[in-house]
């Protein structure tokens, strides 16, 4: 850590330090470590997901064990309350792989203003955040990549900074560009002559943090003579109008990176999507960082996606469509009275899924039901179209992908066993300009029906995401440049992209894969059916998934039940036997003297050879 961000980090903390000490004895970054083994499980029968909306409402419920685990973090006020329970342990020590901000409409008067949006990030007060909603446990933060992400983060190397409120500054941008102040209303109008109202609108599962900080930002609005309040809105609402560019001023929001690619910035602030739905939530619209956003895209090697990202950090920090409010240590407890196990997480943090894989009962047997606090409703366990972190929490138990975060944020194998990564220059068969992954995936997992995965269904994935993005599903929209997918055997498969990308690994890694059967068009759920399709407990029509856990029970806003999948297959050994089918063990194609030529054939869908490709992300991480 550099002597700068040691003085973001603890330098407002000895302004509070008499409430700090009472919380901790020391603000320090946890260094996290993938260990061995982390799919196998699970150990328990169950997980329960019950929603708990409210910090007060936490607190009980994790002091009188009816959870376990919770998935967000406490309020800091009540950390003394917590750390005396002698039943509970407390996480303090995980700076957030994620941050709390702003979200500002763009395209909306007077937020078109590159000049109200700068006079607003500078007289918010971050420092404000920091001693009095967070007690020292957070760090003043400008970028939009996480001070965590030590690939690419420029925190330190921006050239001012909106710690501190400079409301004399910001009222001298709005002078300078025409704001001027009403005699009668004592409130500025825009430079057109139109009154203002800004809304900051807030979760109200979250009063103390989330509409704390919306309140800081209506009091930085009004100390510039701005008129200006908070709005207290339903998550799912605002989250509707995020997704579907409806009309809205500024939200406050708040997001958690799993990994450090940064490639999300192009469609999070590209002007090409600010009328696509499920992007650009700010409608934000600059040519000069649209031509920065293609050069990530473009970057080869690290040094050239390293410039990149650093000039659209540069460039952003001053256009301001998005200010961040603070990255915080992420404040969790546990119940320690039942289950041991947890897995320290850098990205989902102590409740996520490597913990509900490898926590069990203290005396090391099998079964038991840990109950997890969701802070809100799921909107939706379509994984094509939630946008909710809530949402999931659930869906990570029950679906998988060839390559998953790891504790440490870096890739871990799940449903892939190998890689193999070429060019032209590693093998002539390869085109020039393009890059091919050849994925051995393991052989021994099996759908929830019984149905044995294979790289039909890996394959079948990418043709399904590629003919559904056609109709609007928005997985498909970070997979332009992969030109194919095909299956040569029953356990490997091939994706091949048209050019070479540092990012190419990060589009194909991570994706959901569905089972073909299923969502094959004629057979399943079809092309059509991406954003219909309500994959919902229903006893009498379950659904089909590969995770360790299978989805058993739920009411709607109470509570929602997985349970154990026996046919998992890192399903641990010394467990009962699954009665399912078993799997075979021998590889088809002999490992080796596969032809790997490419053959793009278009328009072959579903074809088992070759297949046009698209993609989507479980949840889509901006």
């Amino acid at each position: 850590m550099n002597i700068d961000r040691k003085k973001r980090l603890l330098g407002i903390t000895f302004v509070a330090a008499f409430l700090f000490m009472a919380l901790s004895p020391a603000l320090g970054v946890a260094q996290i470590t993938a260990p061995k083994g982390l799919n196998v499980g699970p150990s328990v029968d169950k997980v329960v997901f019950r929603v708990v909306v409210g910090n007060d409402q936490l607190v009980l419920a994790l002091q009188g064990g009816v959870v376990d685990l919770h998935d967000g973090f406490f309020n800091p006020d009540t950390y003394a309350v917590l750390d005396a329970d002698p039943n509970l342990n407390i996480v303090d020590d995980v700076l957030r792989n994620g941050y709390g901000h702003i979200k500002i409409n763009t395209a909306k008067a007077p937020m078109n203003w590159t000049a109200f949006r700068r006079a607003f990030a500078f007289a918010y007060d971050k420092a404000r955040v920091q001693t009095d909603i967070f007690l020292g446990l957070s760090q003043l933060h400008d970028s939009l990549v996480v001070a965590t992400n030590d690939l690419f983060c420029i925190e330190d190397q921006l050239e001012w900074h909106y710690y501190n409120p400079e409301v004399a500054m910001g009222n001298q941008l709005l002078d300078d560009a025409g704001f001027d102040i009403d005699p009668i209303s004592g409130f500025r109008n825009d430079p057109n002559g139109n009154p203002i109202h800004i809304e900051v609108a807030y979760s109200p599962s979250s009063p103390a943090i989330a509409g704390g900080s919306a309140q800081v930002g209506v009091d930085a609005l009004r100390a510039m003579h701005i008129d200006a309040d908070t709005n207290q809105e339903d998550f799912n609402t605002y989250i509707s109008n995020l997704d579907q560019h409806g009309d809205y001023d500024m939200i406050f929001f708040a997001t958690t990176f799993y990994g450090k690619d940064l490639d999300w910035m192009v469609y999070e602030f590209g002007s090409e999507w600010a009328d696509v739905p499920y992007q650009n939530p700010t409608n934000f619209r600059n040519e000069t960082v649209d031509i920065a956003l293609q050069a990530i895209l473009d970057s080869v090697t690290y040094e050239d996606a390293y410039d990149a990202c650093a000039e659209v950090q540069r460039l952003l920090h001053y256009e301001v469509p998005t200010l961040i409010i603070y990255e915080n240590m992420y404040l969790q407890a546990y119940r320690n009275d039942q289950f041991t196990g947890i897995v320290p997480d850098a990205g989902r943090y102590v409740h996520g899924k490597w913990t509900l894989n490898k926590i069990h009962k203290l005396d090391g047997t099998y079964g038991g039901t840990v109950s997890v606090a969701l802070g809100q409703e799921p909107d939706s366990f379509n994984i094509f179209t939630t946008n909710s972190g809530y949402s999931a929490e659930v869906l990570n138990t029950i679906w998988s992908s060839l390559y998953d975060f790891g504790p440490d944020l870096n890739p871990y194998p799940v449903l892939a066993e190998s890689y193999l990564e070429e060019t032209h220059a590693d093998n002539t068969d390869v085109p020039i300009g393009h890059h091919r992954f050849t994925i051995d995936i393991i052989q021994n997992a099996t759908w929830s029906d019984g149905t044995h995965l294979t790289a039909e269904d890996v394959a079948f994935t990418f043709t399904y995401l590629f003919e559904s993005g056609a109709l609007g599903n928005p997985g498909g929209v970070d997979l332009g440049n992969l030109v194919a997918a095909y299956a040569p055997s029953t356990y490997r498969v091939v994706v091949e992209y048209g050019v070479e990308s540092y990012w190419n690994f990060g589009t194909w890694a991570y994706k959901t894969i569905i089972p073909k059967h299923i969502f094959e068009p004629g057979a399943g759920i079809g092309y059509e059916g991406w954003n219909t399709w309500n994959p919902e407990f229903n006893p009498a029509d379950p659904n089909v998934n590969l995770g360790p856990y299978v989805f058993t029970d739920m009411e709607a806003g109470e509570f929602y039940e997985v349970t154990h999948n026996p046919l998992w297959a890192y399903y641990p050994q010394d467990r009962i036997e699954p009665t399912g089918p078993t799997t075979p063990t021998t590889p088809t194609d002999g490992g080796g003297g596969i032809d790997y030529t490419l053959a793009i054939v278009a328009g072959a869908v579903g074809a088992a050879v070759v297949i046009l490709v698209g993609g989507f992300v479980l949840l889509r991480q901006k």
